[in-house]
Parts: structure tokens; C-alpha cells; sequence
């Protein structure tokens, strides 16, 4: 399968055409009231402005920095900085969770490390104003809440046959979401630690038909929550298609990028714009315009004919700077959206990134994998 956390296949509906057709034919008319009556993101209707002119931006990458581990063989699939950017958090296979102290390089407390193997950590994400508290989800459908002053577990949910493979928090820290295999998102309150909602996925056996604005229809890989547009997040997956949602509406996705492969975490957004990685052997890493849901450009991540781009995850860093790396060159690459020019590289040996990461402001990057093989890395 394309992607390191497994496959499944999916049975297709064997509704009646005529009955399918007219589902279809109310959905769409839902999906349509849902866009007339909602306006999602308050911008103005001015072109993109992508790159700000006159603008400094980073010019190279200071040497990487390996960080070897003591779980390194079980591979690392997920990665979060703190939000000041001091720690890091890394996510391994075997279902432990390592901190790192990004000032010095060295390990610092371990997670999770009982003597009983879990499945991986497919997603860690730091709360955004409760500060020392980690979320770590797992690909057996638990999520472990984790306070790091008192080094105890909060809290540990499970989503009972799924797995998750993507876990964000909001802007605000109000809530969370996860999505993974079964194609739900499931909304949670972060003060309470409870579901309030679910955005199911469209059912095949009961007939649900696949339009633009219902759910996906192949398990969930990435989830991202806008950084200033506190109700909006993004998720994609094997689907081809990444969707846009408003938390605050119940059912029905507000919009719809055409096109991305997503196969790890491949998703992020800032401002306007979303950068996309898609797990296909060329044209994986693009750029789009989030307010008319349309690719902006192509950006050229360094690939060969022999060994494709295959990229798991992209993301945002500094100064116009975006970083995406996968399975293709086994490396991560940092490259100006405006010039195109290659900032830097992190080179893993003959293993593939499962996920990049960057630290607030953009500075600080972080690439992982296969292995472990860690690697830290700063804009100049």
C-alpha cells in the first residue's frame, strides 16, 4: 500500500440507480443551501498574494543535526514542536513517546513506554494553551492525554474499531478532532476530554452517494486545523481530495481541493494559501488557494525519473520557505514557494520520511522516518 500505517478496501454501494439518483439529487441541493447560507472565511475577493515583495527570506540550512534515540528501530511516524518551540515530541511505532530539548539535542522524558507494545503514534500534537499538556493517538484508536510537569497520564479515550491517523488541535485549544480509517471525524472538547460530534462519513451500504461536499470515501490521513481561522480545518486522504470543514456545521463539507493524494501528514495551511503532499511520483508537492479551492502551482521538489517524489508530509516553515519529504528520495527538502530555489536538504540513509515538521515561526525543522533518524535543522 501507498502508505506506511496499512490498506483496507471499501465494498461500493448496490442501491438501485434510480433510488442513488435521488439521493444524490438531494444532497446536492443540501450541499447548495449549506454554501449560500454560510460564509466560512471572511476574505476579500483581491488576487493571492503569495510572496511578499521585497521580503528576506532564508537563504540556507544549518547542518543537520542527527538526535539517536534508544526506540529508533521502531520508527518514527509523527512529530510536534511545543508551542515555544523548546521541545519536540516524537512518535514512534511501538506506541511510545519521546521528548526531545531542541536547545540541546538531548532526550528528555519518555512516554508511554510500558512493557506491552501498542501500536504506533500516528499523531502527537501539543495543546496550544494548556501549556505541558500532549496528545498522542495511536493506530489501535486510543488517544492519551499526557501532562509533562507531573509526568501522568489526564486522560485516555478510545474510538472502539478505528484507526487514527491524524490528530489536530484548534486555535484556540477549545477542541480537538481525530480521523483515521472508518472516514468519521470526531470533534472533541478539550476541557472535558468528550466527543460533542461526529462528521460521519458516507455509508456504502446504506446507499449514501460520494458528492463533493459529503465525506471521504477511503480512510483519513491528515487533519489541520486552520492557525487564525478558529472553526476551519482541512483533512485528506486516499480519496484524492482534500476537504475544508467548519466545525460549527454539523454535516457537509464547505469546500473541496481536487487532486491530493494524501498518504501521511501531507497538509497545511496558512492564511490563503494550502500546501499539499501527495504520495504520486511527480507533481506531489503543490500549492493552493484555499478561497477559490483551486491549485495555484506546482512547486518542483527535487525528484528523479527512477525514484519519484512520493512525498508523506509537507509543511509551512519561515520566510516563504515550505518543507516536504517521503519515500521517493528519502529526504526531506526545503525549497522558496516564489523562486523555487532549494533552500536544503535533510537526507535520511536510504530511508523514507514519514513526517516533517516545523516549530512556531518557522525557523526550527524537523524530519523523521524510518529508523528513527531524527534530524534537526535551522533556517538562516
Amino acid at each position: 500500500g501507498a502508505s506506511p500505517w496499512g490498506a483496507s478496501g471499501l465494498r461500493s454501494s448496490h442501491q438501485p440507480r434510480e433510488v442513488r439518483s435521488s439521493m444524490a439529487q438531494r444532497r446536492l441541493a443540501e450541499a447548495l443551501q449549506l454554501s449560500q447560507e454560510l460564509v466560512i472565511v471572511e476574505c476579500c475577493q483581491e488576487p493571492a498574494k503569495w510572496v511578499e515583495e521585497g521580503s528576506c527570506f532564508p537563504t540556507s540550512l544549518t547542518a543537520p543535526h542527527r538526535v539517536s534515540l534508544r526506540k529508533d528501530s521502531h520508527g518514527i511516524y509523527s512529530l510536534s514542536f511545543a508551542p515555544d518551540g523548546g521541545q519536540l515530541a516524537a512518535g514512534f511505532g511501538n506506541g511510545s513517546v519521546q521528548l526531545v530539548d531542541t536547545v540541546t539535542g538531548l532526550p528528555g522524558l519518555s512516554l508511554f513506554p510500558g512493557p506491552h507494545v501498542r501500536h504506533a503514534i500516528t499523531a502527537v500534537s501539543f495543546h496550544r494553551l494548556k501549556a505541558g499538556v500532549l496528545l498522542a493517538a495511536g493506530a489501535d484508536g486510543t488517544i492519551s492525554i499526557y501532562s509533562l510537569p507531573s509526568q501522568s497520564p489526564v486522560a485516555s479515550l478510545t474510538e472502539k474499531e478505528n484507526e487514527i491517523n491524524a490528530l489536530d488541535v484548534c486555535r484556540d485549544g477549545s477542541a480537538f478532532a481525530t480521523a483515521g480509517k472508518d472516514r468519521h471525524i470526531r470533534l472533541y472538547d478539550s476541557h472535558t476530554n468528550q466527543l460533542f460530534h461526529i462528521m460521519e462519513a458516507p455509508d456504502f451500504m446504506a446507499g449514501d452517494e460520494f458528492l463533493p461536499h459529503s465525506g471521504h470515501s477511503r480512510r483519513i490521513f491528515a487533519l489541520c486545523f486552520h492557525p487564525t481561522e478558529l472553526h476551519l480545518f482541512l483533512t485528506g486522504g486516499w480519496d484524492n481530495s482534500v476537504k475544508v470543514w467548519d466545525k460549527r456545521v454539523k454535516k457537509g463539507a464547505q469546500g473541496m481541493l481536487n487532486g491530493p493524494h494524501i498518504c501521511g501528514p501531507g497538509i497545511d495551511v496558512k492564511g490563503d494559501q494550502v500546501l499539499t503532499g501527495s504520495w504520486v511520483p511527480r507533481r506531489a508537492l503543490q500549492l493552493w488557494d484555499l478561497r477559490t479551492t483551486r491549485m495555484w502551482q506546482n512547486l518542483p521538489f527535487p525528484g528523479s525519473p527512477t525514484q519519484g517524489e512520493f512525498l508523506y508530509s509537507a509543511r509551512f516553515c519561515a520566510g516563504d520557505v515550505v518543507m516536504a519529504g517521503g519515500s521517493g528520495t528519502c529526504g526531506a527538502s526545503l525549497l522558496h514557494v516564489g523562486t523555487g530555489q532549494m533552500i536544503g536538504e535533510i537526507h535520511l540513509p536510504n530511508k523514507p520520511v514519514h513526517v516533517v515538521a516545523s516549530a512556531p515561526g518557522g525557523q526550527l525543522v524537523a524530519a523523521a522516518g524510518a529508523g528513527g533518524n531524527l534530524h534537526l535543522a535551522e533556517l538562516n
